[in-house]
């Protein structure tokens, strides 16, 4: 005799029924689900390890840029660029490099640390600055169609800045209605309350006269 009744034995069948017909359904959508959230956190989990990992690197070439050791900054730079090329930290430190290979008269290695933040720099802030330096070591050394080349792209927010800097490029190529129109175009843009804004000013000033 059955433990059940006839009622109770029927909402079974239909039980039954229904996982015979959609268990394999409904078991995959789960297994998508959990994997998709167990994904999502491994990726989180991944992302928080590698930023910690970039910050200890980014600390240690630091350190060396104090010790002025550069052979070893050079190889911290390196495992940055390489293993973190994501991170802010990789971009930073680039912009370090350059600069402490430029303190050092070691151009060519601080055009290659700045040609690498210009590359690969996610952050408006440190491609402008990259690209500024850049131009810079470009114009002293004669390059100035690289260094018009590097300012071409402006980042938004420094406008005034790169006009500034091709004033200098055009300065230096003995273009003086030029340089001043960049210069005055650098006023124009940038931030009233800048400290850059009197040297730009002092600049225009200091122009030989055109005769215009």
């Amino acid at each position: 005799m059955s433990r059940y009744s006839l009622e109770e034995q029927e909402q079974l069948d239909n039980l039954k029924s229904f996982w015979s017909r959609y268990g394999n359904f409904i078991l995959t959508v789960l297994i998508l689900v959990f994997g998709a959230f167990a994904l999502n956190n491994g990726w989180k989990w991944w992302q928080a390890r590698q930023a910690n990992e970039s910050v200890v690197v980014y600390e240690r070439l630091d350190a060396a840029i104090k010790q002025g050791d550069l052979e070893l900054m050079g190889q911290i730079q390196n495992t940055l660029t390489e293993d973190h090329a994501g991170s802010p930290y990789a971009q930073r430190g680039a912009l370090l490099a350059a600069k402490a290979y430029f303190d050092k008269g070691q151009l060519n290695e601080a055009k290659s640390a700045l040609q690498w933040a210009v590359d690969e720099a996610k952050l408006d802030e440190y491609s402008a600055t990259a690209r500024l330096m850049l131009s810079a070591i470009l114009i002293e050394q004669s390059e100035f169609d690289a260094a018009k080349e590097t300012l071409s792209k402006v980042p938004t927010g420094f406008e005034g800045l790169f006009h500034d800097r091709l004033g200098d490029l055009a300065l230096v190529q003995k273009d003086v209605a030029t340089a001043r129109k960049e210069y005055e175009l650098a006023l124009s843009t940038i931030q009233a309350d800048s400290p850059w804004k009197q040297v730009i000013e002092r600049k225009i000033s200091a122009l030989p006269k055109t005769g215009e």
